[in-house]
């Protein structure tokens, strides 16, 4: 028998949506990987080719989350247990 959740992941692969689901599952993970602070200036918008966009109220905010990007990438990608995310692009 097979469990829910797998069963869930075959469906949606079947449906062709199992990227979607991942990219989505990025996007709204985004607050709880940067943090309340960062999350208050910050919002994930969007993936295109496998590229995070993410809006920054203030430039100084965008340079210090550039200096964060690699770490922000990883955690992503392990809290979804998928890379996903090889890039985020900060406007």
């Amino acid at each position: 028998m097979e469990s829910l959740g797998l069963a869930i992941q075959k469906l949606f692969k079947d449906l062709g949506i199992e990227n979607k689901v991942v990219e989505t599952q990025a996007i709204t993970s985004w607050n709880k990987v940067v943090g309340k602070r960062i999350a208050e200036i910050s919002q994930a918008v969007k993936i295109e080719n496998n590229i995070l966009f993410v809006k920054v109220l203030h430039s100084s905010w965008r340079n210090e989350l550039l200096y964060q990007k690699k770490t922000i990438i990883d955690r992503l990608n392990k809290t979804i247990g998928k890379r996903v995310v090889e890039d985020i692009r900060l406007y």
